[in-house]
């Protein structure tokens, strides 16, 4: 018998032997039960909701869950014991998560900047799996038609991948693109913000380039340095002029029809604006990367709350990156603490 085989079996027999023990131990405190007291114990303490703003007043944002591989993973019993056999210690991790997408039937997809994959989660029934990319700096990530697709910001090119992440097609320099980072997709067509350009790229599902549209400067219409994209179910796109400290509001082909923002510390004010996303009411959400915060604004750029703040506990970011929002579940990439943290936004009774 071989040295695997006799670890195997004593595996199991240590895995056998607890079950064994607990059995005789309930037959003799049944046996026993009438002359000792049954140890009830104490329920757990339930842990505070987390809502923005705080009460009394009327809560907007509730804190849901976090999403990371570590507790995502589901493993049979089997793949379990084999990992203590062989010292298996293939535990996924988020290195340094950036853009977020949504999408069909509720698969969340996340790019990972420093672990060249994209994760996703399936939100219907809690699995997990991790689709490796052979890039250098992943950030943003988009669906459409069933494929996906990254940008690869440091080599300069969009990549395009199937369902199970086989590569199908990539364009880069070639097609002008200098440095790509956010992107969305809809309407059979891919927005791609060009952040070196001081552009946004449109592009076919094939990778032909269709069109683009923006220049350096501080006009409307202009970008500097833009990073990130949205797009809302009217088809209007929401871009982060991340040096212009604002985010402008332009239509599909690129007309400009207003911005908001500017540079500063306060409520409302811009250092380090990053993710930009819609929710159904039309508020427009901002990730604020220097103060690890999420700012709301409504439609005309009026500031309304905020919610979040530094750290690394439940509703808190450590370098709030990318962010998503479906069916008013609000999903924002939690950089350096390696994970997605997952809220909600409470809809007013009407």
């Amino acid at each position: 018998m071989t040295a695997l085989c006799v670890r195997f079996r004593s595996l199991l027999v240590a895995l056998a032997l607890p079950t064994a023990v607990a059995a005789v131990a309930v037959l003799r405190a049944e046996s026993t039960g009438a002359d000792r007291p049954i140890a009830q114990a104490r329920p757990a303490a339930p842990r505070p909701e987390r809502v923005w703003p705080e009460p009394p007043a009327q809560p907007r944002i509730r804190f849901v869950t976090s999403l990371a591989p570590q507790t995502s993973v589901r493993r049979s019993l089997f793949r379990r014991m084999w990992r203590v056999i062989t010292g298996g210690g293939d535990v996924p991790v988020m290195a340094q998560p950036y853009g977020v997408a949504m999408g069909s039937e509720r698969r969340l997809y996340v790019a990972d900047t420093g672990g060249h994959a994209v994760h996703a989660y399936d939100l219907r029934d809690g699995s997990y799996s991790k689709l490796e990319v052979e890039g250098d700096s992943l950030i943003g990530v988009a669906t459409l038609g069933g494929r996906l697709f990254v940008t690869d910001s440091v080599a300069g090119r969009v990549i395009c991948m199937n369902a199970s992440g086989r590569r199908q097609w990539s364009v880069g320099r070639e097609a002008g693109l200098q440095r790509p980072t956010g992107i969305v997709a809809a309407d059979d067509r891919l927005q791609v913000v060009d952040t070196l350009g001081h552009r946004i790229v449109t592009l076919s599902p094939e990778g032909r380039v269709l069109g683009s549209f923006g220049s350096r400067g501080g006009e409307p219409g202009q970008f500097n340095y833009p990073t990130n994209i949205a797009r809302d179910q009217d088809g209007r796109l929401y871009v982060t002029d991340s040096m212009n400290f604002r985010v402008q509001i332009l239509t599909a082909q690129g007309r400009h029809l207003s911005s908001f923002g500017h540079l500063g510390d306060g409520s409302g004010d811009f250092n380090r604006p990053k993710g930009v996303a819609v929710d159904s009411d039309g508020h427009i959400y901002v990730v604020e990367g220097l103060h690890d915060v999420v700012q709301i604004f409504d439609r005309d750029g009026r500031f309304l709350l905020s919610f979040a703040g530094p750290g690394h506990g439940d509703g808190e970011l450590w370098l709030g990156t990318g962010i998503a929002i479906a069916d008013d579940r609000i999903y924002v990439a939690d950089s350096s603490n390696g994970r997605v943290q997952v809220f909600e936004y409470l809809k007013e009774a009407r």
